[in-house]
């Protein structure tokens, strides 16, 4: 799945699992997404995602240009430590959460001997800037601006990232909380209502949604000039 300019960051893994509700006449069904397939132009990668009893996310795997990639779950009080395997990469996450249940600080270490540290600072939920530390690289800072409840504008390094939005409120399976399940397993970007595109440079992005009839979303089209990208879901229902 491509990402947004802003989420190209050395985060792997984040923290909450995204669920949709449901009323009923007796109960609330609960949904989580538990199979994303991902088809951008003749490339298709289908991801695996399991729950604990906490609804919290427990597995992810995946295969991507033959590389199969595994990832582990662990949770300990306000840190999550999240095991990657990718090929003959080995990696580590060591993530601190916030109380917001948002991430305030990722260690990333792996076992070609790579390194970083990711510091989130917020506004309430809102995340306005991130500065990342890799060895003795210069540190990195992305900034992000709000408008309503909805990120509407990131600067990484000086490259500009614009933001907009349709008037539905975030749910699972929308472009944001997707991008951050399957890449980083939770969220550091949390918004109001749901993402319709985006513009980085010269790149443009319009994103559609397809609802069930009770109002999850089934499909997520991205169009980027002639080049589409389609991402289908299937969830499991309690």
């Amino acid at each position: 799945m491509k990402t947004p300019s802003i989420l190209i960051v050395a985060i792997l893994s984040l923290f909450l699992s995204p669920s949709c509700s449901k009323k009923s006449n007796s109960h609330t069904q609960t949904c989580q997404i538990i199979t994303v397939t991902d088809q951008y132009g003749t490339s298709t990668t289908t991801y695996n995602i399991t729950y604990d009893n906490n609804n919290r996310i427990s597995t992810e795997q995946y295969t991507s240009s033959g590389t199969a990639t595994s990832r582990v779950f662990t949770y300990l009080g306000n840190t999550v430590i999240v095991a990657t395997t990718a090929g003959t990469v080995n990696s580590r996450d060591s993530l601190t959460i916030n109380s917001d249940g948002l991430i305030a600080s990722d260690y990333y270490s792996d076992n070609n001997s790579n390194s970083s540290n990711t510091i989130y600072t917020y506004s309430g939920t809102e995340v306005l800037k991130s500065v990342l530390t890799q060895g003795a690289n210069p540190p990195q800072t992305s900034t992000y601006t709000w408008t309503n409840g909805d990120m509407t504008g990131a600067n990484q390094n000086g490259t500009s990232s614009t933001y907009t939005y349709n008037t539905k409120a975030s749910q699972s399976g929308d472009y944001w909380q997707i991008v951050q399940l399957v890449n980083f397993g939770g969220f550091f970007v949390r918004t109001a209502h749901q993402l319709a595109g985006y513009q980085t440079g010269t790149t443009i992005e319009n994103i559609n949604y397809t609802y069930d009839n009770t109002g999850k979303i089934t499909n997520v089209t991205g169009t980027q000039n002639t080049t589409v990208e389609n991402i289908t879901y299937q969830y499991m229902c309690n």
